[in-house]
């Protein structure tokens, strides 16, 4: 299943979550697989696409960036799939 993660960025600055981001790499949690990434252009939002079988493991994922940010984890499907 796919799943969209929404970070709320809490220091208001991009760059430095997205230093973060080049620095630790996307794939670093096993079970999760990422799938493409995106930056609000006039908001401090992030949004990550990932797959897993376990949301926990999604979670989890997301609960290892805490300097970037609050999180909501939104499970999703594919429009077709609808």
């Amino acid at each position: 299943m796919k799943f969209m993660i929404e970070f709320t960025l809490r220091a208001h600055d991009k760059n430095k979550a997205l230093e973060a981001f080049e620095q630790r790499g996307p794939n670093r949690s096993p079970g999760v697989n990422f799938l493409g990434a995106w930056i609000g252009k006039n908001s401090d939002v992030i949004f990550v696409l990932v797959e897993s079988t376990d949301e926990s493991l999604v979670n989890s994922a997301a609960k290892s960036w805490p300097e970037i940010g609050d999180f909501q984890i939104t499970p999703v499907i594919d429009v077709q799939q609808f």
